[in-house]
């Protein structure tokens, strides 16, 4: 062929059109089937990824219910699901799940003493098929882990106090921090006090009311809820228990309204879990349902003053008239670890003034007793957990302290009752008796000091939900009259006559009983009482774990 024929013919060839769409369907096809192969490859990949993933994660969270035994235990899971023991790793060490600044992936810290989380780490290749047909390594190299958290917590209560609560003073406490007219009878308080909840299946019940049912916990308790919505919900988790959830129905037909909106987290805690995002169904603490009443009233009212007018339905006193305030309070801990910022919980600090009135002697009119109590907040640290002592059962020490309290008789305005951290002036006399020619006034001011101990709670103390108290160790039997026995009485400004302060002192005397009920009554209707610290464990979460990574 000479030069000229084969230049024409390749001229012609590329100018030729016939036969490319078959070039061409070849090609694509051939690309096509290659990637569809290397799709099924990947397939292959992914999904052994994920089984692997998940025999990883079983692992750790099988170990990490007992990290001494975790290698064992984790490489026999392994093998139990199909992989070789020897390509995992196992690691021991903390999980710090309170660092709120520390990314998620950096809590875990290996070889942490004690050790509360497993870290496991599987090695595995999966076959391809079709990628070998186009160059690709006949394996794929897998390499997972998993990371979980030793559910051993503990939750626990300051400042019940609730026993004996009479219906009179409570009705009109709880009443008016809820802004309803409470007609509660003793039985109501009774049953109340004595009753327990599971706190998680009030989240649960809230979770409907709210439209969160496909909330986790810890997404629940940043909500707010109606005083309304709160108690609905301890209605339906006290299903059962009938006294207590006639009571509950007595509080919510007294309701004029839904009521204010209060965070649900500070009645109802979830403490250390809450950064392990929970799933549902939980077993939670167990609560005591005065405890969830007073400490929702508290809310509902905020740090506002509250007056309460008892009138002449105390006896042995003309008149009754409270002024209270409440600080913020946190009293139930949730599921918390020991030594963790959620461990130490407070009482709220309470600022009361009972003004009251009683019969003068000597005819000279009537007796105006002004008494101020302060209530600083009390607070317990959970210590230590452990969920198998060496007697088998669980065991949990906490740090328990007492807050210190301010009495007095002086001039008090009830202006000054507020929360915050300002305390009224005691520093001027209260005028107990005002006629135009006689004018008794006197002051006292009495401090109780703060009382510290470290309680030991047994398996029985935490099945049996044992209540514990700390005394600051210098609290009388009666208040007031150790008060009143000590108050500096002056008759226009001079000292009085024998027969007046003899006089003054049994009338006094006779007052201090019933301003002691008053007292008692108002501070056990929000859990607490001068001078003392009571705690109770509520339950305790053991050997579970919760994946964390």
């Amino acid at each position: 062929m000479t030069g000229g024929r084969a230049a024409v013919l390749a001229r012609s060839f590329g100018r030729a059109r016939g036969g490319n769409v078959v070039i061409l369907v070849a090609l694509g096809s051939s690309l096509l089937m290659g990637a569809g192969a290397v799709g099924i490859d990947l397939g292959q990949v992914f999904q052994a990824r994920r089984k692997a993933q998940g025999a990883a994660d079983i692992a750790a969270m099988l170990a990490a219910v007992d990290p001494a035994k975790a290698d064992a235990v984790a490489r026999r899971s392994l093998g139990d699901n199909g992989y070789d023991a020897a390509q995992a790793t196992v690691a021991t060490g903390g999980y710090d799940a309170s660092a709120p600044n520390v990314a998620p992936g950096s809590r875990f810290n290996p070889g942490m003493s004690p050790a509360n989380a497993v870290r496991v780490g599987l090695a595995t290749t999966v076959p391809v098929t079709f990628g070998r047909a186009i160059g690709l390594p006949g394996t794929v190299p897998i390499r997972v882990t998993g990371t979980a958290a030793s559910a051993q917590f503990a939750a626990f209560t300051i400042g019940s106090g609730t026993a004996g609560l009479k219906d009179g003073i409570p009705n009109a406490v709880l009443g008016a921090l809820l802004g309803a007219k409470l007609s509660l009878g003793v039985s109501d308080y009774a049953a109340l006090a004595s009753a327990k909840i599971d706190g998680l299946r009030v989240l649960d019940a809230l979770a409907a009311s709210l439209n969160l049912q496909a909330a986790n916990y810890t997404e629940i308790v940043q909500a707010h809820a109606s005083v309304g919505q709160m108690l609905m919900a301890m209605r339906v988790a006290a299903q059962g228990n009938s006294a207590a959830v006639s009571a509950l129905s007595g509080i919510l037909n007294a309701l004029p309204n839904a009521g204010n909106l209060v965070p649900v987290g500070q009645v109802d805690a979830l403490g250390d879990v809450a950064a392990l995002a929970p799933g549902r169904g939980l077993a939670g603490p167990s609560l005591n349902l005065m405890d969830l009443v007073a400490a929702t009233a508290s809310l509902a009212n905020g740090q506002n003053q509250v007056a309460i007018d008892l009138g002449a339905t105390v006896p042995g006193l003309l008149s009754t008239r409270l002024t209270l305030a409440i600080g913020e309070r946190r009293r139930s801990s949730g599921w918390v670890r020991p030594g963790s910022p959620n461990a130490t919980v407070k009482t709220a600090q309470t600022r009361l003034l009972i003004e009251a009135t009683v019969s003068a002697p000597l005819g000279l009119g009537t007796v105006y007793l002004p008494l101020y109590a302060e209530v600083a907040p009390a607070q317990a640290t959970l210590r230590t957990l452990s969920c198998s002592g060496a007697s088998g059962g669980r065991q949990a020490t906490i740090e328990a302290q007492t807050g210190l309290a301010t009495l007095a008789i002086a001039a008090v305005s009830r202006a000054s009752i507020q929360g915050g951290s300002t305390s009224p002036d005691l520093s001027q006399p209260a005028v107990l008796i005002g006629l135009p020619l006689v004018n008794v006034s006197g002051r006292t001011v009495t401090n109780i000091g703060a009382g510290t101990q470290t309680l030991t709670f047994t398996d029985a103390d935490i099945a049996n939900h044992t209540v514990r108290t700390v005394s600051s160790g210098n609290v009388l039997q009666s208040l007031t009259g150790s008060l009143l026995g000590n108050l500096s009485l002056n008759l226009n400004g001079l000292g009085l006559n024998p027969l007046l302060q003899s006089a003054l002192a049994t009338t006094l005397g006779l007052a201090a009983g019933p301003l002691d009920f008053v007292l008692d009554q108002v501070l056990r209707s929000l859990g607490l009482r001068v001078g003392y610290a009571d705690i109770e464990m509520d339950g305790t979460l053991c050997s579970q774990a919760v994946l964390v990574q």
